[in-house]
């Protein structure tokens, strides 16, 4: 139970007293501080009493009497508003904090029960872009989040090794490249296989008389052509180095590894037992499955010349999954325009008799300044380039600040700050939302950016050590902590449990990016408003146990969203 539970609880049984039956779920949050801590509406109430809901909230204001946790009611039209005990509320939650430290927040809503979170998904023969970012970002921070609730997580990872995409990148590697030139290729051959398809796209373009090409080249890697598969293999090992290294810079790793090549074959071995299935038929040569009933439209399974495609792949996976994995509830990260695809899918299986928790998490695309991100057109940014870029500019600056501190330190500090611009430039927008990225933005230590939580967290750090070991025996007095912007940081620390579950209740960990700022704001508007160390030395030990709670706290959401932390900036 966290501690906004409590308190509601306690408002909910001196209600009880009075014979007036409500629900924690019914008290909200006044529009302001002013108003109150919490407001009950009246209006369910009204038929029950046979009266008008400002009418019974202004009885209640009027008859009620305070006791423990609340201290006044206010009514303000058809609301009873209540007025919590800001220092009893600041004793429970910074003690709550104090004890708990990297805990606090954690629950266990999960039960141990499994989840398996499947993200990232690349295709390989293609560039790892900054688009592909958001995946990996929502991803692995909803990991974290899991775990945090108690769930026992897998994370997988499903790149589309197969396809018309590798069939391209092949088709002009044969004919447009010397073979032999291989071994003097660049050193990012990842990039080089990007490059490679967004030429083949361009070229077919031009000439879609070389097309039937492409297809045979699908249909002789599906059937094992030795020559060809020996290219692929080769090919595709670039683009999985290329890959694994980005994931070792960002900080996240897969227990496992699923890949579209493997799922291909998997599905043709379960057709036949598909098409015992009258809503699974074939059709003109193809097989598809009949989702019109349900106004779902038709899905293809294999095409007319027999090649696989995504549906046939993703029904194996999904059998494959709960039956190996022993799993409860599998998540699948994949971007917005794939919507209707999975509700097919899980249609599907849900026909087939497969009734499992599966969750399609949806998330809008990323865009740059110049337009829509599109490997087919060559129109991206790679992932390395915005890297690069972004960490020559904090070098610099860092350089310029810290001139004493060795170039190791420098890049080491630069490096987690260009990651913390990354990772919260895709997490900082909800998951409905389309991002336009910006690098420069991204970096603004005044801005609603991950460098911006990194500094705040690095200023907390240095007030400690200024302050250094206070040596006194004397206890914190918690009603030295009555300043508004002390109140309202005593409301956001006690709200930190609930940010996280509501996260995890709507797969979106951009309610915790912004709650995170939030709070950082309002550390930051305490910090210029209110003296620390030179404040009387009962005040002062008050609000260092304040400032111990908020450096706490953001150093556990930071945590769960990924970010790195910095002790000094």
């Amino acid at each position: 139970m966290t501690i906004n539970d409590k308190i509601k609880n306690e408002i909910v049984t001196l209600l009880k007293k009075q014979k007036v039956n409500i629900k924690i779920e019914d008290l909200e949050t006044p529009p302001s501080a002013e108003m109150g801590d919490w407001a009950l509406p009246c209006f369910n109430l009204a038929k029950e009493y046979k009266r008008a809901p400002q009418e019974i909230a202004k009885d209640f204001a009027q008859n009620l009497k305070p006791g423990g946790l609340i201290i006044n009611f206010k009514n303000i039209g058809p609301y009873l508003n209540f007025v919590i005990d800001s220092s009893q509320v600041a004793e429970m939650v910074l003690k709550e904090i104090g004890k708990s430290k990297s805990k606090y927040g954690q629950n266990k809503i999960g039960k141990k029960a499994k989840v398996m979170i499947e993200y990232s998904q690349p295709n390989t023969h293609k560039e790892f872009h900054i688009g592909h970012l958001r995946n990996v970002c929502i991803g692995s921070a909803l990991i974290n989040i899991y775990k945090n609730c108690g769930y026992k997580v897998i994370s997988a990872n499903y790149p589309a090794d197969s396809g018309a995409h590798v069939a391209k990148t092949l088709w002009y590697l044969q004919n447009y490249t010397n073979q032999n030139d291989i071994p003097t290729l660049p050193e990012d051959r990842g990039e080089f296989l990007g490059q490679t398809y967004a030429r083949a796209v361009a070229e077919l373009s031009d000439h879609p008389e070389f097309k039937p090409q492409v297809q045979e080249i699908m249909l002789k890697l599906e059937a094992g052509d030795k020559e060809l598969t020996k290219l692929w293999q080769e090919t595709r090992q670039w683009s999985l180095d290329q890959f694994e290294k980005i994931y070792q810079e960002l900080g996240v790793d897969f227990d496992v590894w699923f890949f579209e090549s493997i799922e291909e074959k998997e599905g043709k071995k379960m057709l036949p037992k598909l098409l015992k299935y009258n809503f699974i038929k074939k059709s003109d040569g193809a097989v598809i499955v009949d989702l019109d009933k349900y106004n779902l439209g038709v899905l293809v399974l294999l095409r007319q010349d027999g090649t696989v495609l995504y549906g046939l792949k993703d029904l194996s996976l999904a059998f494959k999954k709960f039956k190996k994995y022993r799993i409860n509830k599998s998540l699948y990260v994949v971007d917005t325009r794939q919507s209707q695809y999975f509700k097919q899918i899980f249609k599907t299986l849900e026909l087939l008799g497969f009734k499992k928790e599966m969750i399609h998490v949806p998330y809008e695309f990323v865009e740059l300044k110049s337009g829509i991100i599109s490997s087919r057109t060559g129109n991206i940014v790679t992932y390395e380039e915005v890297r690069e870029a972004a960490l020559a500019k904090v070098i610099k600056e860092t350089k310029e600040r810290h001139s004493d501190w060795p170039d190791e330190k420098i890049n080491e500090v630069s490096l987690k700050i260009v990651l913390a611009a990354l990772k919260f430039g895709m997490l900082k927008s909800g998951n409905d939302k389309v991002i336009t990225f910006d690098i420069n933005e991204a970096l603004d230590f005044n801005g609603f950016t991950g460098p911006y939580l990194q500094y705040t967290l690095a200023r907390l750090n240095s007030i400690f050590r200024k302050a250094g070991e206070i040596k006194t025996k004397a206890k914190v007095d918690y009603k030295n902590l009555a300043a508004p912007i002390e109140i309202q940081l005593l409301k956001d620390l006690s709200e930190y449990p609930d940010n996280v579950l509501e996260c995890l209740k709507l797969n979106d960990p951009s309610l915790l990016a912004q709650y995170l700022f939030k709070l950082a704001q309002d550390f930051n508007a305490f910090y210029h408003e209110l003296p620390v160390l030179k404040a009387k030395l009962d005040v002062q030990l008050a609000r260092l146990e304040l400032l111990k709670a908020i450096r706490q706290v953001l150093g556990n959401g930071l945590e769960l969203l990924g970010l790195p932390i910095l002790e000094e900036m």
